[in-house]
């Protein structure tokens, strides 16, 4: 007799950035999940355009899907831990005008990435506390909204990728402010036990995908070397009741087979004898 998790899975639509969000809809829908992630690469998806939004929201609706989380920007010049306060209330802007998009769209969870700068060229200790003055900010305006701020674990050498410094980041922002575990950047550091227990029941939504152990490579899970039999049964044990959200890389080919495989074999994976 098998049990699985009890929680639902979905899939982020980041597995097409270089595509039109529209264009991985259908597919996603015929692997029979009814849940997606918006992703927001500007190739991909644009939070900014209110017709844009409006496009996606008729899309959804027709083909009975529903939007529950949406993957804000990163990275660059948008990056919450910037040294640059300009650069900070400009990453701010940009995350909260996709959490207006969420909003719209019906969904609930913001996802942000506390930093993408690497810890050896940056002092860690200033950054982090840069960070945790945006995302006080952030979880604010998000509470106001009645949206939940879900900070991700980042690439073990990124500043935030060590549990410790994940712990010392969640002690100084709103309990309301929740977590998205990221599988493939805890494992690449072997710090998934250790995450798992920073997040003390504030985890509310994850990234499943897998890798070689080298590099991020957002495989679909089963085609790695990560345990998802641990992964399954951590979750169950920390009663994890969130969205279990694969992304993915994008495929070569057509998108269907990718995603139905895919989430035939997940599902597999996750359940326990």
């Amino acid at each position: 007799m098998t049990r699985d998790l009890g929680v639902q899975v979905g899939i982020s639509t980041g597995a097409c950035i270089h595509r039109s969000v529209l264009e991985a809809l259908g597919p996603i829908r015929a692997s029979g999940v009814t849940t997606v992630e918006v992703s927001t690469p500007p190739r991909h998806f644009d939070p900014m355009r209110a017709e844009v939004v409006d496009g996606l929201d008729r899309a959804l609706s027709t083909l009975q899907l529903q939007a529950v989380a949406i993957h804000a920007p990163f990275g660059g010049l948008l990056d919450l831990a910037d040294p640059n306060p300009h650069h900070r209330v400009a990453a701010i802007g940009a995350i909260l005008t996709s959490a207006a998009a969420i909003k719209r769209l019906g969904g609930q969870i913001v996802v942000v990435h506390p930093s993408d700068l690497e810890r050896g060229r940056h002092d860690a200790s200033a950054r982090l506390a840069d960070c945790a003055d945006s995302l006080r900010t952030l979880g604010e305006r998000c509470r106001q909204e009645g949206l939940t701020l879900a900070v991700e674990s980042p690439l073990p050498h990124l500043i935030g990728g060590h549990p410790d410094e994940f712990r010392w980041l969640l002690s100084r922002i709103d309990a309301a402010t929740r977590v998205c575990l990221d599988t493939g950047h805890t494992t690449l550091g072997g710090h998934w036990h250790g995450f798992l227990n920073v997040v003390d029941g504030r985890l509310v939504h994850v990234h499943a995908h897998d890798n070689h152990g080298h590099w991020d490579d957002h495989l679909p899970p089963g085609d790695g070397r990560i345990d998802w039999r641990e992964i399954a049964r951590t979750l169950r044990d920390a009663a994890f009741q969130g969205w279990l959200m694969l992304e993915l890389a994008c495929p070569p080919g057509e998108l269907a087979p990718y995603f139905n495989r895919a989430v035939e074999r997940f599902r597999r994976l996750v359940s326990l004898d």
